[in-house]
């Protein structure tokens, strides 16, 4: 009884993680991702992916980079987290293994994507990393189709989309009837209902240099412009809104 006071005291001090978190969440995504990748699929899966509006290049934004990000959002249990594009997952896991967010969702049209990504999830689930009351799921599907019942934030990698889906998903987002705030990297064009609130100059897999990364909050169609609208964004500010770190790519 007295260890088990002294432990969850710990917990409660932040001394160890929360029951179902590893330890180290880096070194675990890094241990169940080894020699599992989502650069390569099949000419099918390319031409499947063509004609749904997308692109099959692909690429990855490092564990720092998104930690930076995730770390500033300030998420909740009554936030849900979307990657639409989200490869082989590992953002979708670093999201729900590091944030209290009450579901974390990944999008991949890819199916051997998606299978990578489904193969981790289970080894999460086997390693007791996946908790009662929270959830994390991979569909394989298409972002302009799928449904997105409980979004709040959502994460796009869209460098390689074609303008007319960036529009499509944009219109589709602001279509949602909740308010809702979008990470994109690289910024979007202009949209009535997308109100830019903070730049981040972030490494990437595909630019160690650093590229830009836009959050966004985005207002329902049916509301007033998000332009227009009074909207108080709690995060810790920084110098004319922007915020430039280098990490190393992992």
């Amino acid at each position: 009884m007295k260890y088990f006071l002294s432990f969850s005291l710990a917990v409660y001090l932040g001394c160890v993680p929360s029951w179902g978190e590893p330890a180290n969440p880096k070194a675990y995504l890094q241990m169940i991702y080894e020699n599992k990748g989502g650069y390569t699929i099949p000419p099918e899966e390319i031409s499947a992916v063509l004609k749904g509006g997308g692109h099959p290049q692909y690429g990855e934004i490092p564990y720092d980079s998104a930690a930076h990000i995730l770390d500033d959002l300030n998420l909740s249990r009554q936030d849900v987290f979307y990657d639409l594009g989200s490869g082989v997952g590992k953002l979708v896991l670093q999201a729900y293994l590091t944030t209290p967010v009450r579901r974390s969702v990944g999008i991949e049209l890819s199916a051997t994507r998606w299978n990578i990504a489904e193969s981790c999830r289970k080894q999460a689930v086997a390693d007791d990393h996946i908790i009662s009351g929270r959830d994390l799921a991979f569909l394989n599907q298409n972002i302009l189709t799928t449904n997105l019942p409980d979004a709040t934030i959502c994460f796009i990698s869209g460098i390689t989309f074609p303008p007319s889906l960036i529009q499509s998903l944009m219109d589709r987002l602001s279509s949602l009837d909740r308010e809702l705030k979008v990470i994109s990297v690289l910024p979007l064009p202009a949209h009535k209902q997308f109100m830019l609130i903070k730049t981040y100059t972030l490494p990437m897999s595909w630019a160690p240099e650093g590229v830009e990364v836009c959050l966004y909050h985005v207002t329902p169609a049916l509301q007033p412009d998000a332009s227009a609208k009074s909207y108080k964004y709690k995060t810790t500010r920084k110098k004319k809104n922007t915020v430039k770190i280098g990490v190393k790519s992992s």
